[in-house]
C-alpha cells in the first residue's frame, strides 16, 4: 500500500469527515481538534491568543512548563467557520484567524511537524488534562525530562518508546490522530475515542532503557543540527535538516559497523561521511586505518587515519563529486 503524502488540509478533511460517525458515551457530538507547537512561532501565538470566538488551552496547563505561556504549545478546537473555509468553497478573501494562522505556519521551515489533528467526543478540558502528563517523565532514579510530544517527529519516536500500555493511554481519547512525518508522509495513530481509566497518580515513568532508547532515536537529529552549525553552506548540496538526517543515519550506521564509539569519534566519522564521501571508508588506505582503530584509544578516530594522505581524501572526495564512488547519492 503506498503511503499517503501529508496535506494538512487533506488531514484535516478526514478528520471533518469522522464527525459525524462519533459520538461520546452520552450522545455528545464529537469535534475537531488541532494541536499546534507555538514554540517557534510566539508571533502566530500572540496573534491567535487576541482572537475571542476560539476555544483553546494550553497543553502545559496543568505542568511545570506552564509559566511560558507566550510559548506554549495549544489545544484548539475547531469552530465551525474555519471549517466551512477548509471545506470549501471560498468566497472572496474570507477567512478565519485560525486558518490564517495554520496558512502562515506551514508556510515556514518545520512548521508541517507544528501541527496535528483529530477527532474526539472528549470536552476541551478534559483532553488538556489528559495530555499535560505526556509533557514529561520520571525515570526510577527520580531524575525528570521534558517530552515534546507535540513536535511530530518527537511523537514518531515517543511512539517507539513508549510501552504498549503508554501508547493505548495516549490515545485513548482519539478517534484518528493525524501528522506529518519525515519523510513527507501521512501517519494516523488510532484511538478509541473514550478516556480511559484515571491514570496512575504522578509523573510518567520511564524505564532507563526506554530513556536510552529516546535518546538514541533523537541523536541524528542532533548530529544534523551540529553539523548545520559548524559547516554553514559548506555541505554537499546545502541540504536542509529533513534531507540530512537520512544520510547522518547512514552513516552512524557504517560508523557502528567499524566499532566506532564516543562523541568525538561518532560527529568525526559522521561529518566525513557527510561532507566527503557516504562511502569513504571503502577507500583501501582509509579502511586500513580504520581496522586499526580501538574506541577509548588515545587520538581516537583521528589517530587511526592520521597517515592518510591528503591526496587519498581529494580522491575520494573527487570521485563522489563525480558520482563514480558506488550508489550513494
Amino acid at each position: 500500500m503506498t503511503a499517503m503524502a501529508y496535506s494538512w488540509q487533506d488531514a484535516l478533511l478526514s478528520t471533518f469527515a469522522e464527525l459525524p460517525h462519533h459520538r461520546g458515551p452520552h450522545g455528545e457530538a464529537a469535534r475537531a481538534y488541532v494541536i499546534v507547537d507555538f514554540r517557534g512561532h510566539p508571533d502566530l501565538l500572540a496573534r491567535l491568543s487576541a482572537t475571542e470566538d476560539l476555544s483553546f488551552g494550553s497543553v502545559w496547563a496543568q505542568t511545570g512548563l506552564d509559566i511560558y505561556g507566550d510559548v506554549a504549545p495549544l489545544l484548539i478546537e475547531v469552530d465551525g467557520a474555519s471549517q466551512g473555509v477548509l471545506r470549501g468553497p471560498r468566497y472572496g478573501d474570507f477567512n478565519t484567524a485560525l486558518v490564517r494562522v495554520l496558512e502562515v505556519l506551514h508556510e515556514r521551515s518545520g512548521g508541517r511537524y507544528a501541527m496535528m489533528s483529530f477527532a474526539s467526543a472528549v470536552p476541551l478540558e478534559k483532553l488538556i488534562a489528559h495530555f499535560g502528563p505526556f509533557c514529561d517523565y520520571a525515570l526510577p532514579d527520580a531524575s525528570e525530562f521534558f517530552l515534546h510530544w507535540y513536535d511530530s517527529r518527537i511523537l514518531a519516536r515517543a511512539l517507539q518508546v513508549w510501552s504498549a500500555e503508554q501508547r493505548e493511554r495516549f490515545a485513548a481519547p482519539l478517534i484518528t490522530l493525524r501528522y506529518a512525518l519525515r519523510d513527507g508522509t501521512l501517519a494516523e495513530l488510532k484511538g478509541g475515542g473514550r478516556l480511559s481509566a484515571p491514570r496512575p497518580a504522578g509523573i510518567e515513568q520511564f524505564t532507563p532503557e526506554q530513556h536510552q532508547m529516546l535518546f538514541d532515536l533523537d541523536y541524528p537529529d542532533k548530529l544534523a543540527v551540529q553539523l548545520r552549525r559548524l559547516y554553514p553552506g559548506l555541505l554537499p548540496g546545502d541540504p536542509g535538516q529533513d534531507e540530512l538526517v537520512p544520510r547522518v543515519e547512514a552513516q552512524l550506521e557504517r560508523a557502528r559497523g567499524h566499532g566506532v564509539a564516543g562523541d568525538k569519534d561518532t560527529f568525526d566519522y559522521v561529518a566525513w561521511g557527510v561532507a566527503i564521501s557516504p562511502r569513504f571508508d571503502e577507500h583501501p588506505v582509509i579502511a586500513e586505518g580504520l581496522r586499526g582503530y580501538r574506541p577509548g584509544a588515545e587520538g581516537g578516530l583521528a589517530r587511526a587515519l592520521e597517515g592518510v594522505p591528503d591526496a587519498v581524501w581529494d580522491e575520494v572526495q573527487a570521485l563522489h563529486r563525480a558520482g563514480r564512488d558506488g550508489r550513494d547519492a
